[in-house]
């Protein structure tokens, strides 16, 4: 999977122990660990324009997130836009969101994103 996606196995980022960017091993899409800010912002653009260059929807698990700035949510939520417009009609799914960055998502509007798809929280029991 990794080979189609053209995400290679090994991290993409490692900015000071503070952003590790890695290929899912069960579909296409990444996992995102540590912080986004305007630093790490252009490391995850590229991951992003990566990911897309594939043509299909694709996944980003953020159960490792520690922080994330309006400037790196605008980018994920642009991708998302960018994958439906032009009738290609893809999702960018968001996992493991924190419930912080649900909270800005419904804030700011930008849930309602066309090709943005949050995938439901797991509940305890």
């Amino acid at each position: 999977m990794t080979e189609s996606s053209g995400i290679a196995p090994t991290p993409i980022t490692d900015a000071g122990q503070f952003l590790r960017i890695v290929p899912l091993a069960d579909r296409a899409g990444l996992r995102i660990a540590g912080e986004l800010d305007h630093s790490t912002l252009p490391d995850l653009a590229r991951a992003l324009a990566s990911m897309a260059r594939g043509g299909a929807g694709f996944c980003i698990d953020l159960s490792g997130l520690a922080f994330i700035d309006t400037g790196c949510l605008r980018a994920l939520v642009g991708a998302a836009a960018a994958l439906h417009d032009g009738g290609r009609d893809q999702v960018l799914t968001l996992r493991s969101v924190p419930p912080q960055v649900r909270r800005l998502l419904k804030l700011t509007g930008w849930r309602q994103t066309p090709g943005l798809h949050l995938q439901a929280s797991a509940r305890p029991g």
